[in-house]
């Protein structure tokens, strides 16, 4: 088996994955929010990109429309969970439905092509002469990474990335303070939910297609990951918004790194999702008796 496949496909795939993984996580471990709707947000971004590569835009307007699709979910999200007190787990799903119907209707069918824009773009990166195209991508996606996730730390750690954090964490005392929840949950939301789409839209272009079942599995993939990387990586001796970047950067890679050999080495595609899941399992019980992780009850 030539060693260099699986890896180049678990490293692409795991930068691309690296956006919903950092929402999932940004949302649970910041706002403390485990926001269900990053799986729909996942594919509104893929679909818008498509529907407007469709429809004649160019590269950047179809990259902005798609996020500001995510960011519309996220906002959705955050307005009716602090607005009208819904319930986080139903709030997401609410919203999922919503728009997975509206992709359908985007769409006006199951699938759009996106051949052309994924060989368009191999081309221009193949055309640089200094490596091949697939080195080249995991190289331009390791860019995008490192200026997503230093922006997002930055963020995170002004004013305004500080009153969202508050909002999430302790609400009561964030209205002492005079925070507005609703506008605080809205553009947190919104944050996370634009890391979502741009995921969608980066795998959408690499695959060459958008489908409405793009988002299926998408958050036992990103909860897999982000469990990985927080098993990983200490927490100690980083910041909270660095840990939450740097170990869904990790996760990421090391699962699809994973995925991809065991798939090489004959693994049925079939079982992904329970191998996943058991996975996950093993984690959380592992991690049980760790009185600081956040994915475990404690009694």
């Amino acid at each position: 088996m030539n060693i260099w496949v699986p890896l180049e496909i678990g490293m692409t795939m795991g930068l691309i994955m690296f956006f919903a993984v950092l929402a999932l996580a940004t949302a649970y471990r910041l706002f403390d929010f485990p926001d269900l709707t990053i799986e729909g947000s996942f594919l509104f971004g893929a679909v818008g990109f498509a529907v407007l590569q469709k429809a004649g835009f160019g590269y950047l307007g179809s990259l902005a429309g798609a996020l500001t699709l995510g960011a519309a979910a996220g906002t959705l999200t955050g307005f009716l969970y602090a607005r009208f007190r819904i319930n986080k787990f139903l709030t997401g799903i609410l919203v999922t439905a919503i728009v997975y119907s509206l992709s359908l209707r985007l769409m006006a069918g199951p699938n759009l092509g996106l051949l052309a824009v994924s060989t368009a773009l191999d081309d221009s990166l193949a055309s640089l002469g200094l490596v091949d195209s697939g080195t080249a991508k995991i190289l331009a996606l390791i860019l995008i990474s490192v200026g997503v996730g230093i922006g997002l730390v930055v963020l995170m750690s002004s004013r305004y990335g500080l009153r969202w954090r508050v909002s999430g964490s302790n609400p009561q005392y964030a209205q002492v303070l005079g925070i507005g929840l609703i506008t605080s949950s809205m553009l947190a939301l919104a944050t996370t939910n634009v890391l979502a789409a741009l995921s969608g839209t980066l795998l959408a272009v690499h695959q060459g297609f958008a489908d409405v079942g793009l988002g299926g599995g998408m958050l036992i993939i990103a909860l897999a990951s982000m469990s990985i990387g927080d098993r990983l990586l200490s927490e100690r001796r980083l910041s909270v918004p660095v840990f939450v970047v740097v170990s869904s950067l990790i996760g990421s890679i090391v699962y699809q790194t994973v995925v991809a050999f065991a798939v090489s080495a004959g693994l049925n595609p079939v079982d992904l999702k329970l191998i996943t899941a058991l996975l996950v399992l093993v984690v959380l019980v592992t991690r049980h008796k760790s009185s600081d992780d956040p994915l475990t009850e404690r009694n």
